[in-house]
């Protein structure tokens, strides 16, 4: 096995050499793809890895194969249940001789006794040997190859020209698919029991049965014989004359009849005349069953019948000696070789061929199915084609590609034929190698409003668009530089050996050529480009990567200030951006840490003072940093995604301290207010995950009051619609937060299922002074009141403030005024002594609200 591998080498390696030296990049993928899973698999199948898969796909496409029905040629008389009960077991001698007499009675051409008789069952023994004696007995004896059985000899009165081994091939995983037909022994030649039944229903001739080293022969039909490795098999047991099985039908190969039946008459006399009749056990209690192709559930329902199995042996037997198509045929190893090369190929090929990801996935769900219609087709036909190599071969061949058509999109760009990111890094290195008295220069280009061509247009145009952009950019440099595709639309430059001043003329001349229009269908299109310039600085060591990362930062710079404009980079940006990449790890830290915790400001009943609820804000304070505002933190947690589990935390957090308050202080209906972010809000399991918290702490609905601005709602008014009202039907209240600042949207804020308005602090904080900012407010709380909602005044900070508010008609507020947020024991003291004395309205030190 070794050497052929060695020589399979050898064979291919010079092969592949000279296609590689004249075939491009994916000819050479395809051909490498192709030629290693052939090998690898062609190595798995040598080393026997794959027999039990083929001959699992066997079975499968087997079972679906049509059955041809029973054979009238034979009759099976079964030992049932029933016979068993009537009769016992085993029958005796005089029972067995009754079944036989009955039966020859109706010129039967052979009569197969499946049942051991060497022992004397009395009475009877003298009629049964009568019976034996019969030419046309077929008699079966076990020649020891079982070892729960052992040797079991044919009865004496028996020749040896009537007696067959009852010996089935029984697979390693314990199916029944190979029969052993015929043992070629040095005293005496063995024939298996349905070989001897068969041969005596045949005309007789002395041609009727002959053999030699490859095949036995019957009526001239040859059967080869079956070696270690036909069709799946790897190292099957192949002594003897083996032949792989055809099973006419999944129940029975012949009509069954029982013993009772038998004895009592229930047949007609048709049913024996000039036909085989088998006599054997049927009943599963004897235990003389067998697994066989289909026993795909592996229990006694699908195991056949010892006697049932030699039926179906016997019937292809016949049809071979009548001409008819019974034996399958398998591929040689050049074929089957042949077989692999051609699936992995044509996989590879297609995998490098389509580009589309949808129709790859539909090519790869079609290509195996191909494979096991044309199996199914072939075994329909008597041909066994190896499937499951060739399946793997798809899989791994395909996956070959993949891998390397993702080293090449890694290295080059199929759509602009530029180069890609790894390239342009290297190039840089070259550069900053060979750097002589003008600096290496590297520019980061962005295009602009390019999301805008592909939504409006489609991809499509915004593919021919970078396809322009990389002509115009590749015939504007020349020898000036080299271009590359780094990303979706953006595109880096590295200059050669120019001044600045020559840079700074190519970026004006690019912008200019850039933004000549360019035709797209009916519409004419200006492109302009936002770019970051990095100089490499003397002396400092920069790498690639930080070169080019340094013009991306620029270019970022340079598209927040204005569109088509580029920038050069400076220390400042990079001290931007490391202290955001410092936040950003911090942040995670602080959740790994958990460092982040809940402040409860108080909302307060304006008429009353009572303390109504409380809103749950955030608060990190940072071992090095200290305490950070929100402001600070919270774009970069919404930005990088973690406010999905810190705002899953605030929530669990404040449900917590809700219901400890509803404990300590049940005669309070105390609510707690907690903000929704916009990445919260468009979170798919966002319900699912307020009910589990609200389940598992077992807190009513109505304690918890979402905050949601009116930008989160306009930006997909269905969509919020039908979010809101999913969270209502959980009991929850809603409140739109920071009211007016938004879209103000009057015509949808009737049709929202919301409970409470909050107006934002920016009004609250100058309607003292402000006319125009107190009729806003005064506004809001009329529009609140005739939509029946609830109003909550934010930032009262002056009893000023306090007293508009209550002339205008607010209900709550929250503020310096009563109270800084507060940790939880302190928001627990501030209920306790609100509860013993009313709030007194007094301003209190001002500082940052956060």
């Amino acid at each position: 096995m070794v050497r052929s591998l060695l020589q399979l080498n050898q064979t291919v390696k010079p092969i592949v050499s000279r296609l590689s030296q004249s075939l491009p990049f994916s000819g050479r993928s395809i051909l490498i793809a192709t030629l290693l899973a052939t090998t690898l698999i062609t190595g798995a199948k040598a080393l026997g890895g794959l027999q039990r898969f083929e001959l699992f796909i066997y079975d499968s496409l087997v079972r679906l194969k049509r059955d041809e029905g029973q054979d009238p040629r034979l009759i099976v008389v079964g030992i049932k249940e029933t016979d068993i009960q009537k009769y016992g077991h085993p029958l005796s001698d005089g029972e067995v001789a009754e079944v036989l007499q009955i039966i020859q009675r109706y010129n039967p051409k052979v009569v197969g006794l499946d049942i051991y008789r060497k022992t004397e069952h009395p009475p009877g023994l003298a009629d049964l040997q009568t019976q034996l004696s019969a030419n046309n007995l077929i008699a079966i004896t076990n020649v020891g190859t079982d070892p729960s059985v052992g040797e079991v000899p044919p009865p004496d009165s028996v020749p040896w020209e009537r007696v067959g081994f009852n010996d089935f091939s029984i697979d390693p995983d314990g199916v029944v698919r190979r029969g052993l037909l015929f043992v070629s022994a040095t005293d005496r030649p063995f024939y298996s029991f349905a070989l001897r039944s068969a041969l005596a229903y045949l005309p007789q001739s002395d041609t009727l049965f002959k053999y030699d080293e490859d095949a036995l022969y019957i009526n001239g039909q040859p059967i080869p014989r079956l070696d270690a490795k036909s069709g799946g098999y790897e190292y099957a047991d192949d002594r003897g004359y083996q032949m792989l099985m055809r099973f006419r039908s999944r129940a029975a190969a012949a009509e069954v009849i029982s013993v009772e039946d038998v004895m009592q008459g229930n047949f007609e006399p048709a049913q024996f005349n000039g036909k085989i009749v088998l006599i054997g056990s049927v009943a599963p209690s004897l235990k003389d069953e067998f697994f066989t192709p289909y026993s795909a559930s592996r229990d006694n329902q699908f195991k056949m019948a010892g006697v049932v199995v030699h039926a179906q042996i016997i019937s292809q037997l016949l049809d071979i000696a009548e001409g008819r198509t019974a034996q399958y045929i398998f591929l040689p190893p050049s074929g089957e070789l042949l077989w692999l090369f051609a699936w992995t190929g044509l996989a590879s090929f297609l995998t490098w061929k389509i580009r589309r990801p949808e129709i790859l996935l539909l090519a790869g769900i079609a290509l195996p199915l191909g494979l096991f219609g044309m199996g199914w087709m072939a075994l329909s036909e008597f041909i066994w084609l190896p499937i499951f190599e060739p399946l793997i071969g798809i899989l791994g061949a395909g996956t070959l590609v993949i891998v390397q058509k993702s080293i090449y999109r890694t290295t080059y760009d199929s759509l602009t034929d530029l180069p890609g990111r790894e390239v342009f890094l290297l190039q840089i290195q070259r550069a900053l190698n060979s750097q002589k008295a003008n600096p290496v220069v590297v520019a980061f280009l962005d295009i602009d409003r390019f999301q805008i061509i592909n939504k409006s247009l489609g991809h499509f145009a915004g593919d021919r668009v970078l396809i322009e952009i990389a002509k115009r950019l590749r015939k504007m440099l020349g020898e000036y530089g080299q271009v590359a595709r780094v990303g979706g639309d953006e595109f880096a430059i590295l200059f050669h050996n120019i001044s600045q001043a020559e840079v700074k003329a190519f970026l004006d001349d690019m912008r200019s050529k850039l933004s000549s229009p360019m035709m797209l269908g009916n519409h004419r299109l200006s492109i302009s480009a936002s770019v970051g310039l990095a100089i490499a600085q003397a002396n400092y060591g920069q790498t690639p990567e930080e070169l080019l990362r340094d013009a991306h930062t620029a270019m970022y710079r340079a598209k927040a200030l204005k569109e088509a404009q580029f920038q050069v980079f400076s220390n400042d940006m990079r001290e931007e951006a490391v202290a955001r990449l410092d936040l950003e790890s911090d942040l995670i830290k602080a959740l790994e840490d958990k460092e982040f915790s809940l402040f409860y400001q108080p909302i307060i009943h304006l008429e009353t003072g009572k303390v109504s609820g409380f809103e749950a804000l955030i608060r990190w304070n940072q071992e090095e940093r200290g305490l950070i505002s929100p402001n600070d933190f919270i774009p970069v947690v919404e930005e990088t995604g973690m406010i999905i589990p810190l705002g899953a935390w605030i929530i669990k957090t404040a449900c917590q301290q809700i219901q400890a308050w509803h404990e300590e202080f049940p005669e309070l209906s105390l609510k707690m207010n907690v903000n929704l972010s916009r990445r919260q809000f468009d979170q798919l399991d966002l319900v699912p995950q307020i009910k589990s918290i609200l389940q598992q702490l077992n807190l009513p609905g109505h304690y918890l009051q979402l905050e949601i601005t009116e930008s989160m709602i306009m930006r997909d008014v269905e969509a919020a619609h039908k979010l809101m009202l999913e969270l209502k039907a959980l009991g929850m209240q809603l409140a739109i937060d920071d009211f007016g600042t938004g879209y103000s949207s009057l015509s949808y804020l009737h049709r929202f299922p919301t409970d409470t308005l909050k107006i934002d602090r920016s009004f609250v904080s100058s309607m003292e002074n402000s006319v125009e900012d107190h009729d806003i407010v005064e506004t809001i709380i009329s529009l609140g009141q005739k939509l029946s909602m609830k109003l909550v005044a934010e930032g009262i900070d002056s009893l000023e403030q306090l007293k508009l508010l209550k002339i205008a008609g607010c209900h709550y507020g929250q503020g310096y005024l009563f109270s800084r947020p507060l940790s939880a024991e302190q928001a627990t003291e501030f209920i306790e002594q609100s509860l013993s004395s009313p709030i007194a309205f007094e301003s209190v030190s001002t500082g940052s609200d956060f």
